[in-house]
């Protein structure tokens, strides 16, 4: 029973690789299910787990953090109207990938579950990446964006990546290749081959 997670530079096609396996090994495909359950567990709507996950904590919150006690919010704000910090996210998340894991045969995007599953037995780590001009003609084509449009929504989409994955890595850049079994660039790699080398090392 194996894991994989894919991490993907925004427009590389982690969501369409992710699919392609999942029905290819019969696996579970985690995406979007992981907001509706974190979402469960912190007793918050999707959308407030959606906008953490773009924005971060609100500077109020990150204040509050800083100079009151954390238990004190958790019973006093958490319990009885839902917030997220960015501990509470985390743990949940953690605690979610990890049930996943135990489960095994699952597929997961993102959420920081390569380095919540790091080290971890039958756990296959997964990046895609290629060249900008390549990403904005994608997201040009799929989201009928122009030119300007699709750069600057790659770009920002980049920043909030490496913003939410700090929440889970500190040690060094979160697109380290020893963070990861295999990197593809998919501008050298087509998603059929992509596909059949990522089988193909879970089966060895």
């Amino acid at each position: 029973m194996a894991v994989i997670t894919i991490s993907r530079w925004f427009g590389a096609g982690g969501w369409t690789l992710g699919t392609r396996l999942s029905k290819r090994l019969g696996y579970r495909y985690i995406n979007e299910d992981m907001i509706k359950e974190a979402a469960t567990k912190l007793n918050v709507s999707e959308g407030q787990v959606e906008y953490f996950e773009k924005e971060g904590a609100t500077k109020l919150m990150r204040f509050l953090d800083k100079i009151v006690n954390s238990s004190f919010i958790d019973r006093h704000i958490s319990d009885r109207y839902g917030y997220v910090n960015e501990r509470s996210y985390v743990d949940v998340i953690s605690k979610i990938v990890l049930e996943l894991y135990e489960e095994g045969n699952v597929v997961i995007i993102g959420r920081g579950s390569q380095f919540i599953l790091k080290d971890r037995p039958n756990a296959y780590h997964i990046q895609l990446v290629e060249e900008l001009e390549s990403r904005i003609n994608f997201i040009m084509t799929k989201y009928n964006l122009s030119y300007a449009e699709a750069e600057k929504t790659i770009k920002q989409r980049d920043q909030i990546r490496s913003s939410f994955l700090s929440f889970f890595h500190d040690k060094g850049h979160i697109d380290d290749p020893l963070n990861y079994d295999l990197v593809f660039n998919m501008d050298r790699v087509t998603m059929d081959k992509t596909e059949d080398l990522i089988v193909e090392l879970i089966r060895d």
